[in-house]
């Protein structure tokens, strides 16, 4: 990837105040997604201990960080480094989970006689298992990713912003200044081309 020169960041850095972190939302929501994935493969286990007060706890649980996912997502499209914070304590929170009902489940070999949309393992246990833990771990990936993202890009805002308010920058001189280094390196490419074109002579 080519270096910005100071002038470009400048600019890189002021689009910033107009354009939202989508990235960092879209990463946020995928781990909304895979975390969906992991509860309809949990929530369709069979066995008598999965019908309990426990998993009542986990289902509204469940939809609480959703919802927290959800809007930590909006936060941190609009440069807001408190929902980054929030993102990665959920992260980790999912990786805690591998520990309660997918290895309770392997060690009980409860999670026998499910289906999941149409797969049909024959050792269900183990299979059942490792997709739980791959939805869990790949969301919890994607709210990191979601939250480095947030942060890096809020700081670089906040920093450019302060430098803003504090003068030390001006994005009106930045643009003359680019227009000028423009018209200078045109000028270099016309003196470059009528000196060749006349040793061509």
């Amino acid at each position: 990837m080519k270096k910005l020169t100071p002038n470009q960041q400048i600019i890189a850095d002021d689009i910033l105040r107009y354009k939202r972190n989508k990235l960092a939302q879209i990463l946020a929501i995928l781990g909304i997604v895979f975390n969906c994935l992991y509860f309809c493969l949990l929530y369709a286990i069979p066995g008598s201990g999965m019908r309990t007060i426990t998993l009542g706890v986990s289902v509204v649980l469940t939809l609480i960080l959703l919802l927290v996912v959800f809007l930590s997502s909006e936060g941190v499209k609009g440069y807001n480094k408190k929902f980054s914070i929030v993102l990665l304590v959920i992260a980790a929170f999912q990786i805690l989970r591998i520990f309660y009902y997918p290895l309770n489940g392997l060690q009980s070999n409860s999670l026998n006689g499910i289906g999941y949309f149409g797969y049909y393992p024959d050792n269900s246990s183990i299979a059942f298992f490792i997709i739980m833990v791959i939805w869990l771990c790949a969301s919890s990936a994607c709210l990191i990713a979601s939250a480095v993202l947030g942060w890096i890009y809020a700081s670089r805002l906040a920093k450019f912003q302060k430098a803003i308010d504090k003068e030390e920058i001006s994005v009106e001189q930045t643009l003359k200044d680019m227009d000028a280094e423009d018209e200078a390196n045109a000028l270099q490419v016309d003196s470059s081309v009528e000196l060749d074109f006349e040793e061509g002579k």
